[in-house]
């Protein structure tokens, strides 16, 4: 998630100067799936907006949709994963031929190296620390 990183700052700030509006943006859904003995995990990136309610001693979040809920609200910044899913399956990781396109230019933007430099440079490191 090194990737992912600056992004996720840039929500959280986000979502502290609209706290007092009661919505929420969340840029991660994470569902998690039982197939017999195996666990999946699914991450899909976009626009989540929740309406933050207070109740009792906690809070209720109410789903509220993709779109920005209300138009008063400043314009949420750009993050550039949204519309990729992930599958996590183990140590597996699988995405779309667009997908791994836009982490590409992604990793290339921000770690100034390829997707397939990082995953064979990180390949590397786990191979030595197995020595």
């Amino acid at each position: 998630m090194n990737l992912y990183s600056d992004y996720r700052v840039k929500i959280y700030e986000y979502n502290s100067k609209i706290k007092e509006t009661g919505y929420y943006l969340k840029p991660i859904h994470i569902v998690h799936k039982s197939l017999g003995n195996k666990k999946i995990k699914y991450l899909y990136f976009g626009r989540y907006w929740y309406k933050v309610v207070k109740k009792n001693k906690g809070f209720r979040w109410i789903y509220v949709g993709r779109e920005k809920p209300d138009p008063m609200l400043p314009d949420p910044p750009i993050i550039p994963f949204e519309g990729i899913g992930v599958v996590v399956d183990g140590e597996d990781i699988m995405l779309d031929e667009k997908g791994y396109r836009v982490l590409n230019e992604v990793a290339k933007m921000v770690m100034k190296e390829s997707l397939d430099s990082l995953i064979n440079r990180g390949k590397a490191g786990t191979e030595e620390s197995a020595k």
